[in-house]
């Protein structure tokens, strides 16, 4: 934080009169400066934002890091982006793009004048380049490979130019090729790219270079004065902090009260931190506090369970798991009923999901008559459930410094313990717990996933995906869920699609490789200093847009400290 000098009392007078022509019409103060600021953006001051969790590297395909993704999506560029206003396809590094009619060809023609941060020219066999590197099975990029099935080639057609050329039609090939985000060949081309320096000292395209890693501690970027769309009558307006600046904060009440100090600038916080940390009146004179809806939602969090293990095999004893969570319970008790349960891959107002599906509902009875079904019908010395002589017990994995999930596990595991069902709980630390995960050395873990712009399931239960480390972590595996999946892709009226994804929400629902717990509701707190917050677009908040009004700035050049 800048410490404050002390001034002559003349001087004081006139930088603050000084300070005042500058600020905001109507604003008050430099706190809350960008609510009422009308002017034109600016260029200046920095963004403190809060990650919960050391990420693991920067390379936008190697790995699987929603942490991760905080960052490097400011330092990499992608061919194209969407309007988070519209939801509609705009040009990034592409400055146009065509798709033939059978959809089975895609010509991306690229600006002349994009470079990477080091001054080399960016080209299509850059862009040929990172395609190839997610395509190679050495490299860890299972999670973004699945997607990239269906690419039959990459062609070079000319420097600014490339094609891709398809083996059937998918849904989502403008948005999985467009998004893919640019490394540079001549830095990422050289040894084995898992293991390549640059993951933690990443040179993009985009506009903001990388800084420094203070690991565990804190990311600086810094902003990209050569980046081509300083000059773009679209970009010339966005990416307007000199710095970026995330710290890494691993307990949420350690962040809660960072934010109110001034210390961070931005938190997307949980629901209970969105309620207790953040609920009082007069906490919004200072600070936006939002709370909204979008078409794909945010995620949802769950309890995946591992199902090469014998006791998970069982549907029964899944389903069993599912009627003893306390759903309402813990709602009511932790988020004053501002969730929204969730019942399988997609939101429950998804027009992918069943609208006849209803959320399991806490039966304990139901639990044990399940649990009688898959042969636990005895009990040992201490009043457990057994079947042959084996206690009912497993043990349920989270990552450390999230209070919330710790309070959800242990109400469930009194719940599960007055069923006679023997559940540990053990936290680790964020990169351990990824670690443990991909390893496939767990019985059950609370995780969440994040949605994505009209997103396809492939990626998380298709059967091929447990392979290497792809994210079907848990082994589901389903004749005809996998069918599903494969038909949905080429599909491309939404209409039948959705039918499919229907019919895949009911099995899911049924067979519970999942414990479905709650929709992650879009939840954002952030200071007032900053103007261009509102309104919410389609696709929710567009951070490029923010910028501190002028005057109000707390960090004057990017070379100060905290």
């Amino acid at each position: 934080m800048i410490h404050s000098k002390i001034l002559l009392s003349l001087f004081c007078l006139i930088l603050s009169f000084s300070l005042m022509a500058c600020k905001s019409k109507g604003s008050s103060s430099g706190a809350t400066a960008g609510e009422s600021y009308s002017g034109d953006s600016v260029k200046n001051d920095w963004k403190v934002s809060w990650l919960t969790a050391n990420p693991y590297g920067l390379n936008p395909i190697v790995g699987n890091d929603g942490y991760a993704r905080d960052v490097f999506s400011n330092i990499f560029d992608a061919l194209i982006t969407f309007s988070v206003e519209t939801g509609e396809p705009m040009p990034r590094l592409a400055e146009s793009w065509k798709i033939s009619a059978d959809g089975l060809t895609y010509d991306f023609t690229l600006r002349k004048d994009a470079k990477f941060h080091d001054g080399v020219l960016l080209t299509a066999e850059d862009v040929k380049f990172t395609l190839d590197a997610i395509m190679n099975p050495k490299t860890d990029s299972a999670a973004l490979r699945n997607y990239m099935d269906d690419v039959k080639e990459a062609k070079v057609i000319g420097p600014h130019e490339i094609r891709f050329s398809m083996k059937k039609p998918y849904f989502r090939n403008l948005i999985t090729l467009g998004l893919m985000e640019v490394l540079p060949k001549h830095i990422f081309s050289m040894g084995d790219i898992n293991k390549n320096p640059a993951n933690r000292a990443p040179i993009g395209s985009g506009p903001y270079k990388f800084s420094k890693w203070d690991t565990g501690r804190s990311i600086e970027l810094l902003r990209n004065e050569e980046w081509w769309g300083n000059t773009s009558d679209h970009y010339k307006s966005r990416y307007n902090f000199n710095k970026l600046h995330f710290r890494v904060i691993t307990e949420q009440a350690v962040a809660a009260m960072a934010l109110k100090k001034g210390e961070i600038d931005t938190i997307e916080p949980t629901p209970s931190m969105f309620l207790k940390d953040f609920g009082d009146k007069d906490f919004e004179k200072n600070n936006y506090r939002l709370k909204f809806s979008t078409q794909d939602g945010d995620g949802y969090r769950y309890i995946g369970w591992n199902l090469k293990k014998p006791l998970l095999q069982s549907k029964e004893v899944r389903q069993a798991l599912a009627y003893l969570f306390p759903r309402d319970e813990i709602n009511e008790r932790m988020f004053n009923n501002i969730l929204t349960p969730s019942i399988g891959p997609f939101p429950m107002g998804s027009p992918k999901t069943d609208p006849t599906l209803k959320p399991y509902a806490y039966d304990r009875q139901k639990a044990l008559e399940l649990l009688a079904t898959a042969g636990y019908s005895g009990k040992d010395k201490e009043g457990y459930l057994s079947k042959d002589g084996k206690r009912l017990s497993f043990q349920l994995l989270f990552g450390a410094g999230s209070a919330e999930g710790e309070r959800m596990a242990l109400i469930y595991q009194q719940s599960l313990k007055e069923a006679g069902i023997d559940m540990s709980i053990r936290t680790l630390e964020w990169t351990v717990f990824l670690k443990q995960r991909q390893e496939r050395k767990f019985d059950g873990v609370m995780m969440s996933w994040t949605s994505s712009l009209d997103g396809d399931p492939y990626q998380i239960w298709h059967s091929s995906q447990e392979a290497g480390q792809g994210s079907n972590a848990g082994a589901y595996a389903n004749k005809r869920v996998d069918e599903i999946l494969e038909t949905a892709r080429p599909t491309l009226d939404r209409s039948v699609r959705n039918k499919l994804y229907q019919e895949m929400s009911r099995i899911v629902n049924d067979e519970q490789p999942y414990l479905f717990l709650f929709e992650r509701p879009h939840l954002f707190v952030g200071t007032k200093r900053f103007a261009g917050v509102l309104p919410i677009g389609k696709l929710g908040l567009d951070s490029a847009r923010w910028f501190t009004p002028p005057g109000a700035e707390k960090y004057k050049t990017a070379a100060e400290t905290q």
